[in-house]
């Protein structure tokens, strides 16, 4: 006969069998049952401070985002993100060590503590896990943000039916002035060798009915270095790729005057 306690003790067997603890000169390391988007096991840090203990990610989520290329710098929808979650699950953050950790006094608490900084890891990797479309969305965002802060007039998100007719989405369309046409841009996260086709494709489709317009790709290279494969299409059909490390230079041409 099935019952609660022996559905417990499975658990609790599982778990015994799963987790795997090393000690270390000065920590304990703490090998999870649960895996990250890599799908590797999440490994915790244990230390004992001098009044306290102290448990810890190491740092691995905050250099896992800053390797994808999305910062926690600036205010924004993914820092809010960020945010609500340390405050949901009760976790710290150090911006000088880039470590999530929870701290605690008794050793009682440490089975609570631990659940609840891999609840939180779990919850911080899903926004490691987003699509293309909501990565990209982060760098619009800074995009946009930085428009802002700059008097640049835009449009976001126009959509134009194209040559092929499929109906072309942009992230910024921005108006005519007195010594500029005005221009559609196309924001590219990861300027990779093969990441050029799909906004020149969109580009393409809809020359023939923008003639009078502008194209812009801004590539994003804070983390990845542009390909000359990547602008060199572009080139070709006279479409300007702007690097986004470069902006401060560039901006000043997207004003309207």
């Amino acid at each position: 006969m099935i019952t609660a306690d022996s559905l417990k003790q499975e658990y609790m067997d599982w778990m015994n069998k799963q987790i795997k603890i090393h000690d270390n000169e000065d920590f304990i390391e703490i090998q999870t049952p649960f895996v990250d988007m890599h799908h590797d096991y999440i490994s915790l840090i244990f230390t004992k401070l001098n009044n306290s203990f102290k448990l810890s990610d190491d740092g691995y989520i905050i250099d896992e985002l800053d390797q994808m290329g999305v910062s926690l710098n600036q205010k924004g929808k993914r820092y809010d993100f960020f945010e609500m979650t340390l405050k949901t699950f009760g976790i710290n953050f150090s911006k000088s060590t880039g470590e999530l950790y929870v701290e605690f006094k008794s050793l009682r608490e440490f089975p609570e503590r631990q659940h609840r900084l891999i609840q939180c890891i779990l919850k911080v990797i899903d926004m490691l896990l987003t699509t293309r479309e909501k990565t990209i969305s982060f760098f619009t965002e800074d995009i946009e943000n930085f428009f802002i802060e700059n008097n640049v007039l835009y449009n976001e998100g126009p959509s134009y039916m194209g040559k092929s007719s499929v109906s072309q989405v942009f992230d910024f369309a921005l108006p005519k002035s007195k010594k500029s046409y005005p221009k559609l841009i196309k924001a590219v996260n990861k300027p990779s060798a093969q990441s050029y086709k799909d906004p020149l494709f969109s580009f393409i489709d809809i020359q023939d009915f923008k003639s009078d317009h502008e194209f812009l790709v801004l590539a994003n290279d804070t983390e990845t270095k542009i390909s000359d494969k990547f602008i060199e299409p572009f080139n070709n059909y006279n479409i300007k790729v702007l690097r986004w490390t470069d902006r401060k230079n560039w901006v000043d041409n997207l004003k309207v005057i």
